[in-house]
C-alpha cells in the first residue's frame, strides 16, 4: 500500500507555495500525498494526482466573512509602526485560532490516518498534534529565523540592522532580541495556556526544538551560521511545474511603448499599501520612462491614483515567468522569502519595501549582499523611489552580484533534496 502524507499549511500564499511543489514532486514519486488547508485556497492546489482536504477552523460564519477578517487583519499589521507590536498581534491571532484548529485539524487525522506529516513552521496546533501522537512529522520553513540563531556579533533575526554595524547599532542588536523576549513574554505565556489546555497535559515541548526541519532557503541570502543535524537547509524549494506568463502579457512584455524594459511590482498577498505609499511608489518608478506591471490584489485597487498608459496592474501574475522575462530589470518587493528567491534565480536586483514579520530582516541581508536598495514604509517620497530605483538600474553592481547569486541558487537542488529528507523520515517510521 502506498505510504499517505499529509502536507499542512495555513491558507497563505508565501507559506504554500514550496509545500504544493514538495507535495507535487512526492506524487511522482508514487506517494499518496494530501493537502490539508482551508477551502479558500482550493485554487492553488491544481495537480488532480494531489488529495485536497478542507480544514475549516474559522470562527467566523463564512468564507466571505473569514477573508474580510483576514484582510482588516493583515491592513492593520501592514501598517503598525513598531515591530515588537505586529509581532505581538500575529501571537494573539495565533491564539485565537489555535483550539478551532487543533479540534478540527485531530478529527481530519482520525479520518484520513496519515503516515507521515510535512507541517509549515506556523501550523503550531498540527505540531503539537504531531508529538502528542506520535506520528512521523516534517516541519517546513522557508528560512531560519531563530529555528538556529546566529551568533550576537551579528545582525539579530527581527531586526534591521546591517552587518556592518557601528557601536549603537550592536548595542541595540544586543538589547533587541532580549527586550522583545520580555514584551511577547504575557502574550507567550498565554499561548502556552491554551496548547496545554487542548493537549490536557502540562509538560509540553517547544513546537520547533530537535524537530526534522527543511528550510527551503540557502546561506548567501541566509546568514551563515552551524547547524545541528535535525535542520537540513536545502535551497530554494520550485516546481518543476512552471506557468507561463500568457500571450496577453508577454505581448505587453515584450511590446516597444518608448522602452521595452519593465519593473515588476509584487507585495504579496497579505501586506496592504495605503494610498500615499502607491502614489510615492507609482510616480517615482514612472520618472524612469520604463514600463511598470504590478500585481495588486482586486481588494487593494482602491489606494491606485490614475494610471498612465505605461502601468499595468494585474491581480495575479506567474511571478517566476514574470521575473525570468529579460525585458524584467528590477522587483520592487516587500521582501517575503519566496519572491526573494524567484527574483535572485533569475539575476534581477530588488527595491525592497518590508513591511512586517521576517520581511525587515529580509531587506537588510539583501542590502548586504549588494542586491538591493530599501525604502522604510512609514517614511519615503516619490524622490526616494525615484533615487533607488535609478542607483539599481545604473550602478552595474546591483545586476553582477544579483547574476553571482543566481549562478549559487541555480546549483542547489531544493526539492529533491527535500522529498528525499520526507522519505528517510517516513522509512525510518517503519
Amino acid at each position: 500500500m502506498k505510504k499517505h502524507i499529509m502536507v499542512i499549511s495555513v491558507p497563505l500564499m508565501g507559506h504554500t507555495n514550496q509545500l504544493i511543489a514538495l507535495s507535487e514532486e512526492l506524487v511522482s514519486r508514487g506517494y499518496t500525498v494530501s493537502i490539508a488547508i482551508h477551502p479558500t485556497a482550493k485554487a492553488w492546489v491544481t495537480d488532480r494526482n494531489i488529495q485536497f482536504i478542507p480544514w475549516k477552523f474559522e470562527l467566523a460564519a463564512s468564507d466571505d466573512e473569514y477573508i474580510t477578517q483576514k484582510d482588516t487583519f493583515w491592513h492593520k499589521i501592514s501598517q503598525e509602526p513598531h515591530p515588537w507590536r505586529s509581532n505581538q498581534l500575529m501571537l494573539e491571532r495565533v491564539i485565537t485560532f489555535y483550539r478551532p484548529m487543533y479540534e478540527s485539524l485531530k478529527s481530519l487525522l482520525q479520518e484520513h490516518h496519515p503516515d507521515c506529516l510535512v507541517i509549515d513552521r506556523a501550523v503550531v496546533p498540527a505540531i503539537d498534534l504531531a508529538i502528542q501522537q506520535q506520528l512521523p512529522f516534517i516541519i517546513q520553513t522557508r528560512f531560519l529565523g531563530n529555528f538556529v540563531k546566529s551568533s550576537f556579533d551579528r545582525p539579530q533575526f527581527g531586526t534591521d540592522y546591517p552587518m556592518r554595524m557601528n557601536l549603537w547599532q550592536k548595542t541595540l542588536n544586543f538589547l533587541d532580541p532580549r527586550l522583545e523576549s520580555v514584551y511577547l513574554l504575557p502574550t507567550m505565556l498565554r499561548l502556552n495556556r491554551v496548547r496545554q489546555d487542548c493537549a490536557q497535559r502540562q509538560d509540553l515541548p517547544s513546537p520547533w526544538e530537535n524537530q526534522t526541519m527543511i528550510v527551503g532557503t540557502s546561506f548567501g541570502i541566509e546568514q551563515q551560521r552551524p547547524l545541528p543535524a535535525n535542520v537540513h537547509m536545502v535551497g530554494p524549494i520550485f516546481s518543476k511545474n512552471r506557468k507561463s506568463v500568457g500571450d496577453s502579457l508577454r505581448q505587453w512584455l515584450e511590446s516597444n511603448l518608448d522602452r521595452t524594459e519593465v519593473i515588476y511590482m509584487a507585495f504579496g498577498t497579505l501586506a496592504t499599501l495605503t494610498t500615499w505609499q502607491a502614489k510615492a511608489l507609482l510616480e517615482g518608478l514612472g520618472e524612469t520612462g520604463l514600463k511598470i506591471l504590478w500585481s495588486l490584489p482586486e481588494n487593494q485597487r482602491s489606494i491606485l491614483p490614475a494610471l498612465p498608459t505605461t502601468v499595468r496592474v494585474e491581480s495575479f501574475v506567474p511571478q517566476a515567468a514574470v521575473l525570468s522575462h529579460p525585458n524584467v530589470v528590477a522587483f520592487v518587493s516587500h521582501c517575503g522569502m519566496n519572491g526573494i528567491h524567484e527574483s535572485l534565480y533569475y539575476g534581477k536586483p530588488i527595491l525592497a519595501l518590508p513591511f512586517f514579520g521576517d520581511q525587515h530582516y529580509n531587506a537588510a541581508r539583501l542590502v548586504d549582499l549588494g542586491v538591493a536598495s530599501k525604502l522604510n514604509k512609514h517614511d519615503f517620497s516619490r524622490m526616494d523611489v525615484s533615487n533607488k530605483i535609478n542607483q539599481l538600474l545604473h550602478d552595474r553592481c546591483y545586476r553582477e552580484k544579483a547574476l553571482d547569486i543566481s549562478i549559487a541558487l541555480k546549483q542547489t537542488d531544493g526539492l529533491n533534496q527535500a522529498a528525499q529528507i520526507v522519505e528517510t523520515v517516513l522509512q525510518q517510521a517503519i
